[in-house]
């Protein structure tokens, strides 16, 4: 028996957790699955043919529609419309955490490290749940958490696992020390902010797949969103879009490296904190969805 998906549990998290119940590592777990390819199977995550569906349904009791809920193409009606099976290796899109991930640290100790789908977008700033900013960085050693391509990466479901030397190949790599600061203990900025809260459900609520009605209306307002955003990360002051923001999250958008010459928001999408990334989206929700109370949260 395999374990069961977690609820919004992403694809690579279920197969981790696979993993560490057969005491195997990440590529055997696919094989015993009947998936081929490596660690990082980039291409598992976004979609899997009606063929794999099955295969995987024969050999563990999972539904198909269990395992799309875990993929990145249960996103293509709202936030992922560029999803094509035969795209996933060429999908580039800003909002997309496509090699890592963001973590509630409250949600993965009350989950044993179970990681949701949710987390891999940027739309998704913090836990409704626990009233948290997510974390996105180690603060031992500030690389990214569940980076994809590590080799040991089962372990990353609890623990930092990015080795501590950053150059080298091979067995110079593989063999060096890592991380271990454990993904529980990181300390999540909280959230003092109704407006952030009442925004990131609403945002949530358009993100959830659901009929063809609200597919079109949900598509056609993220990508609105995410045409303000683009216009703010190229504006060249801040003047009056942060106003009223907690001071955290300010402090977030601020310690975004950046050029001297660059405008302040220009990288806050790619580089910056789910905090961070929280006041552009709030900027574009205080225009778009304003307009289009019809889009209620779950």
């Amino acid at each position: 028996m395999v374990p069961v998906p977690f609820p919004g549990e992403s694809f690579v998290s279920w197969v981790d957790t696979v993993a560490v119940t057969m005491q195997l590592s990440r590529a055997a777990a696919l094989r015993v699955l009947g998936l081929s390819g490596t660690a990082s199977f980039s291409t598992h995550q976004f979609h899997l043919s009606p063929r794999q569906l099955e295969e995987l349904r024969q050999r563990t009791g999972l539904r198909p529609a269990q395992v799309e809920r875990m993929l990145f193409s249960f996103y293509t009606p709202t936030a992922l419309p560029q999803l094509a099976p035969d795209m996933s290796e060429r999908v580039s899109n800003p909002w997309l955490r496509r090699e890592h991930s963001a973590a509630c640290p409250l949600c993965i100790h009350a989950s044993g490290g179970r990681w949701l789908l949710s987390w891999r977008l940027k739309w998704t700033f913090l836990c409704a749940d626990h009233l948290v900013y997510l974390v996105d960085r180690c603060p031992r050693c500030e690389l990214r958490l569940y980076w994809r391509l590590e080799a040991t990466a089962t372990g990353q479901r609890t623990h930092c696992i990015r080795p501590t030397v950053r150059q080298g190949r091979g067995q110079r790599r593989s063999g060096a020390a890592v991380c271990g600061f454990p993904v529980a203990e990181m300390q999540a900025l909280p959230v003092n902010d109704e407006e952030a809260l009442h925004i990131q459900r609403r945002v949530s609520a358009l993100l959830l797949p659901a009929d063809a009605s609200h597919n079109e209306a949900s598509r056609q307002l993220l990508q609105h969103l995410a045409r303000i955003v683009h216009d703010a990360t190229r504006r060249k002051t801040t003047a009056g879009l942060l106003d009223g923001m907690e001071s955290a999250v300010i402090r977030a958008v601020h310690d975004v490296e950046r050029q001297p010459w660059q405008p302040p928001l220009s990288w806050t999408l790619e580089h910056g904190s789910p905090a961070a990334v929280s006041a552009l989206v709030r900027i574009a929700a205080r225009t778009v969805l304003a307009n289009h109370s019809g889009i209620q949260a779950p």
